[in-house]
């Protein structure tokens, strides 16, 4: 296996799920994270109101779901964040 810089693959995640893991060639989890953080993001955006509806102060209708799916985005960014940073640590020690 080829060393790969760890803060390379921090970063790579930091910008979207999964592309640490590209980076590192683990491209079924890479996969796997990618479309994680697509959906995640996707549900978040559907869920919000409009920018507009924010800055009057309305709260949207389904808050706790708002919560939830912004929660389970945090974890897809920080778990591939994590996992791409430890495995390219591995990697450059090997």
């Amino acid at each position: 296996m080829r060393a790969r810089n760890p803060g390379v693959a921090l970063v790579l995640s930091a910008i979207f799920p999964g592309l640490g893991q590209f980076y590192n060639r683990q491209f079924g989890k890479g996969v796997a994270f990618f479309v994680a953080g697509l959906v995640a993001s996707w549900e978040t955006s559907a869920l919000l109101p409009s920018m507009d509806a924010l800055l009057r102060g309305e709260l949207p209708k389904q808050i706790g779901l708002v919560t939830v799916a912004l929660f389970l985005l945090l974890i897809c960014y920080a778990w591939s964040m994590v996992d791409a940073y430890r495995l390219a640590k591995r990697m450059g020690q090997a």
